[in-house]
């Protein structure tokens, strides 16, 4: 099954997740409404002074960010979670069970798989924070290769790439813990999240190749994206500011509103795409391997969040449920 056609399969995720942050980005600018009328006050009461600037600035940018943080981790993981539980099922099915709404089934999933969102986010947690310190180790190992001519920009370049799809490489291992769930169904979490690791260390150069096309994909929409909303809201700015320092604050707050038009976007629509893209080259390219039992004993002193992960494999099944 093809990228896209996963993508047309599981759309009711991605509506829900286009609702959530359409409503954020409302919200968001409603708050920058706000932070606009309190700069338009105090110009119009006070001198203009640099100190009003860096409040709202920094105000501005703790409101939005903050707000994201806390929609993306208590309202849109269940959402996410549960879309990938509904990918790794098109991808070994082609469909998920009769009966059942891929929502209500993407909830199930994750309750008989994990027990609870909060082990789920644990579990995922552990992951990221693991494959992060093995990306980081495989660039230090590209960097014995730094006499190369050119091997520099190279491994800048790999660098990038690995940074931005570490951002989906643990959903990847999320969706491989739900196929271990099917097949082996008295293996832990636990032990699942811990092979999936190792696999992916195995196959981080095929799965590389996919993450590039992720990378520009992302990199292009981002920027054409704040250029076409940018330039709009900046003009608007420049219209409705009364003196020069009123439009310096303005301004700011435009590029503001320009990037969070461009985080929704990017989040709302061009993440779930990158996900199937990285879930499905992940499983396409750990199809029948076994994780190497030498590079498990490698990360295991090269990564300790690994090896934290590591040694919770072999608790019991039922405390990965708690």
């Amino acid at each position: 099954m093809s990228v896209f056609s996963l993508v047309g399969r599981t759309l009711p995720f991605i509506f829900a997740r286009l609702a959530v942050y359409v409503i954020f980005a409302i919200v968001a600018f409603v708050f920058l409404g706000i932070m606009l009328g309190i700069s338009m006050f105090l110009f119009k009461t006070f001198e203009f002074a640099s100190g009003f600037f860096v409040i709202i600035l920094l105000i501005s940018f703790l409101g939005v960010f903050g707000g994201l943080k806390v929609v993306e981790r208590y309202v849109l993981y269940m959402v996410k979670v549960g879309h990938i539980s509904v990918i790794t099922e098109m991808l070994k099915n082609g469909k998920v069970p009769s009966g059942k709404g891929q929502l209500a089934y993407g909830k199930d999933q994750v309750k008989n798989n994990f027990g609870s969102a909060n082990v789920c986010f644990v579990v995922d947690r552990m992951v990221h924070g693991a494959v992060k310190q093995i990306q980081r180790w495989t660039i230090r190992v590209g960097n014995l290769f730094s006499f190369i001519p050119g091997s520099n920009i190279i491994i800048s370049l790999v660098n990038r790439v690995m940074s931005v799809s570490l951002n989906y490489i643990d959903e990847a291992i999320l969706s491989y813990i739900m196929l271990r769930k099917d097949e082996k169904q008295d293996e832990t979490v636990w032990k699942s999240a811990s092979d999936g690791v190792v696999l992916y260390a195995q196959s981080w150069k095929k799965v590389l190749m996919t993450a590039i096309g992720v990378v520009v994909f992302i990199f292009i929409l981002n920027i054409t994206v704040f250029l076409v909303t940018v330039f709009p809201l900046m003009g608007l700015a420049n219209m409705i500011a009364e003196n020069n320092e009123a439009a310096s604050v303005l301004g700011f707050i435009a590029v503001v509103g320009a990037y969070v038009i461009m985080t929704v976007v990017r989040r709302a629509l061009v993440d779930p795409i990158a996900t199937v893209a990285m879930i499905r080259a992940y499983q396409t390219t750990i199809k029948e391997m076994e994780p190497s039992i030498d590079l498990q004993q490698k990360l295991l002193g090269v990564s300790s969040k690994f090896k934290k992960l590591h040694q919770k494999r072999d608790e019991p099944k039922d405390s990965s449920k708690k």
